[in-house]
Parts: C-alpha cells; structure tokens; sequence
C-alpha cells in the first residue's frame, strides 16, 4: 500500500530529481509516532537533522527511542521493553495546495531491542532492522505554526530473534508544528 506512489511514478522521481538542483537548506524536526505492541501503548519519539531541497524533497538522519507500557517478568523482576535505532530518513512532498501539504516520510532504522529489568540491565537484547512508511497532512495557520496528522506502519526487516515480540505495528501522529527557519528569516530581516 505505501509502495504504490512509489512504483512507476517517472514524474515523482523527476520532481525530485529537479529539487536536487536547488541550494539545500537546514532541516530539524522533532517526532513522535504512537502505536501499539501486544496490546501495550508504545510510542517512538525522536529526532532528525538534515537537509531539505527546494521545500519539496528532504534526506535526514535521526534517532528515535520507544517508550512502552509493555513488561515482562524474568526471575521476579519486571523488565520493561525498550527500542532504540538510528534512522536515515526521506520525506517527499507531493501536494502543497491552500496552506496544505501532504508528504510521504519514510523511516529506516538499525538499532537494538532489549528488555531492560529496574536496574538497566539487559536481559535478552537483538538487533533489528525497521522500515516505517506513512503518509501526513499538514495544514499551516497564521505563519509561523501548523497542525498535522498521519498514517503508517512499522515492519520489521531483520533481527528481533530474541525478544519474540511483533513490532509490526500501525502508526499514527497527531501533532502541533512551529516553523523556526521562517521566524529566524523573518527576525534576521527585520534587524538587517
């Protein structure tokens, strides 16, 4: 399903291959996608840096941990499950129309799962190889602020021979935005 705008979209590869053409500017931004792990809230929060090209195609790398409700007990103590990973990170906007936009972010990760008991030890660990498509509506207001859902999925590629717990899992964000580069542009102008 998140493939589909992908395959055989020559316009979509051109598109990006013109933004490339472009001065890059900075890119930061700081995420959180909730979803679910056997039943238990978890929630991937993070952060990326990179650059974006011509406000339509961004490359960053990032890190992201999970916050879970999930535990499980191993010799009378509760462990609790952790995810850390590192992601490279692409986002391409496709629709930019009356203060909406809607991007294509995709998320590949390489990092570690563990249980992890009350004194921070590890007690089964595997590393894993994610992959987290989805798709996010953005609706800028005023100029400098916006609000914005989305849909995906977390897969997992590789690992995870441990742990033996599904992160195949639907995402959903739910978020509020602040457009700093805009603010700094527009504060530097005015003391020019």
């Amino acid at each position: 399903m998140f493939a589909l705008p992908f395959m055989g979209n020559s316009q979509m590869f051109d598109s990006i291959r013109v933004s490339l053409t472009h001065k890059p500017t900075f890119y930061g931004n700081l995420t959180t996608r909730n979803s679910f792990i056997s039943n238990s809230r978890a929630q991937v929060r993070g952060f990326a840096l990179g650059v974006n090209y011509n406000k339509q195609f961004t490359l960053a790398i990032g890190y992201n941990w999970m916050i879970s409700d999930f535990t499980e007990v191993i010799n009378n103590d509760t462990n609790q499950l952790k995810l850390r990973y590192i992601t490279p990170f692409v986002e391409y906007s496709f629709l930019e129309k009356n203060n909406i936009e809607v991007t294509i972010p995709i998320y590949l990760g390489f990092g570690e799962a563990a249980l992890e008991n009350s004194f921070g030890q590890k007690s089964k660990s595997s590393f894993v190889l994610l992959y987290e498509p989805s798709m996010k509506v953005t609706y800028r207001f005023f100029k400098y602020f916006n609000v914005s859902g989305g849909l995906g999925i977390r897969m997992i590629l590789a690992g995870n021979n441990t742990l033996n717990q599904t992160f195949i899992s639907p995402t959903y964000t739910i978020g509020v935005g602040l457009f700093i580069a805009d603010i700094y542009k527009d504060v530097r102008k005015a003391f020019e």
